[in-house]
């Protein structure tokens, strides 16, 4: 018990003098993403059956989507594309849930006037226009969304 009593006291002196090999004791634990000369992102299409797939690489390695996010985002102008990119997709996938709760809306309108006549669009008018407004909308959010190309042409611009 007592040499733990005089190792206590003695710790706070233990790590000052410990403090100087710190940075010695550090392991890297990240990929390497800083750019060399020819580490510009190739995008090659693959053909597996009748399915394609695009393939990034750099120096001809292929490149995971995390590492390829991860180099995408070590050059600012890129960045900014990604977060772009990710933006646009929150956003169309947002508009999702407003298409299915205002279908449901419009279809418990259209039900509460059966005896009415006439379509179920000219029962709920609103409703059904604010859904297809949002299916659509989503779908031009999905098919416009071009920023990832952009994030990958903006980071190999700087090799130009």
């Amino acid at each position: 018990m007592n040499k733990l009593m005089r190792l206590a006291k003695h710790r706070g002196k233990l790590l000052f003098l410990l403090l100087p090999l710190h940075p010695f004791l550090m392991q890297a634990q990240g990929p390497d993403t800083a750019a060399r000369k020819d580490s510009a992102i190739k995008v090659s299409v693959v053909q597996n059956g009748r399915y394609s797939h695009l393939l990034y690489t750099v120096n001809n390695e292929p490149l995971t989507g995390a590492t390829l996010k991860a180099v995408l985002k070590s050059y600012p102008k890129s960045a900014e594309e990604l977060r772009k990119y990710r933006a646009q997709r929150r956003l169309a996938f947002g508009l999702l849930p407003v298409y299915v709760a205002t279908l449901i809306v419009g279809g418990v309108q259209s039900d509460k006037q059966k005896d009415t006549p006439g379509s179920p669009f000219s029962k709920a008018p609103v409703p059904f226009s604010i859904a297809l407004g949002a299916f659509f909308g989503s779908i031009v959010l999905f098919a416009s969304d071009n920023h990832f190309a952009k994030a990958i042409e903006v980071y190999n611009g700087r090799f130009k």
